[in-house]
């Protein structure tokens, strides 16, 4: 099986999962940069580009007066105890050395960032026309070249954002600033609500051995890479009436894809394949998710997947739904396309949010 999360430019388009309507969450290359934008209009911005670990990222929530941030990296996931220079006095735009007042700035050896919203206004100003940062000082022994983030796309990724935002024409706009009033910004759309898990009465070992023994069948008819012996079949309740039925179908060097079905608990145990209707889609790809490492946590109706890019696991997809008596639905959604390094294993960009009712 291949995973069908790897699409980019991913243009996300949302429906409804409550009464209310939401945002359509973005996720989107720009050139060197990666826009990400979750469906209560929180958007990031980063640089993407093999930068030899130095890495721009701006970040900004919907609303008029949207908390914004700017952090600058360099080797991220490193150790900060060195002995090099800090970066901060490093910084090159254009051949000019960038400053970084440290009452406005949070500094230290390898990250530089504020959330003053001011303070991020004018830096993004002030690099919005570069080229290129570059890591100035001396190179490290492995290096050949100075560590630089490029600025081509970023004014693309910037509009975006204010498109994404409704903030275009105001005072309020990253790249294409206005008089419009900033009133005219709208709040962010509010998050869909989490349903309810009821937890059911405890499978019972007469349901067990029969909702296994009238499903082999459809088990065995499945084109799995693992021979019969290999296919772990596991059983949890979902409500009174129904149960999850997973079984352990292919295995890659670092993903597990697993076969799900929604089982009756009462004879004559029919087996539905399981799938996970998505309330956006891809505009390159309108396939289900697969279950890919999943998992299901039987006191709170959480399943969970989470789709390694590689086995780094510093790109991928990951996913929560709940069951809500009748299906299971989508709460929590992150994607990362880049595999660069930046993002720790799970800690992707975040494009599906909701909230407990």
């Amino acid at each position: 099986m291949t995973p069908n999360w790897m699409a980019t430019p991913l243009l996300l388009l949302a429906t409804l999962l409550t009464g209310y309507a939401h945002a359509d969450p973005l996720q989107r290359i720009y050139n060197d940069w990666q826009v990400s934008c979750d469906n209560i209009n929180r958007c990031s911005a980063r640089s993407s580009q093999d930068s030899q670990g130095l890495v721009l990222q701006l970040t900004r929530d919907a609303g008029p007066e949207g908390k914004a941030s700017v952090s600058i990296d360099y080797q991220r996931n490193s150790d900060e105890q060195s002995t090099d220079p800090g970066i901060a006095n490093r910084l090159i735009l254009n051949g000019k050395a960038l400053t970084f007042n440290r009452r406005e700035w949070d500094v230290s050896k390898k990250h530089v960032t504020t959330t003053n919203r001011l303070v991020v206004d004018d830096f993004v100003n002030s690099i919005r026309d570069g080229k290129s940062i570059l890591l100035g000082g001396k190179l490290d022994a492995q290096q050949s070249t100075h560590p630089a983030i490029s600025l081509n796309g970023l004014k693309a990724a910037l509009l975006a954002i204010d498109q994404q935002q409704s903030r275009e024409g105001t005072k309020t706009a990253w790249a294409s600033r206005g008089n419009k009033a900033v009133s005219s910004v709208p709040a962010a759309p509010p998050k869909p609500i989490m349903p309810r898990f009821n937890e059911p009465h405890p499978l019972t070992e007469t349901e067990i051995s029969a909702i296994t023994q009238n499903n082999a069948t459809n088990v065995e008819n499945n084109d799995c890479s693992l021979d019969s012996a290999e296919r772990e079949v596991h059983l949890f309740a979902l409500s009174n009436d129904k149960a999850l039925m997973t079984v352990n179908c292919d295995m890659g060097a670092y993903n597990l894809y697993v076969l799900g079905y929604i089982v009756s608990r009462e004879a004559p145990y029919k087996a539905d394949n399981l799938v996970l209707n998505m309330p956006f889609k891809s505009a390159d790809d309108d396939q289900p998710p697969e279950l890919i490492n999943a998992d299901f946590d039987q006191k709170t109706g959480i399943l969970s997947t989470f789709d390694k890019g590689r086995g780094l696991g510093d790109c991928g997809v990951s996913t929560r739904w709940i069951f809500d008596g009748k299906v299971f639905r989508l709460t929590s959604y992150a994607s990362e396309p880049s595999c660069d390094g930046y993002s720790k294993s799970g800690q992707w960009p975040i494009l599906w949010t909701t909230k407990s009712s």
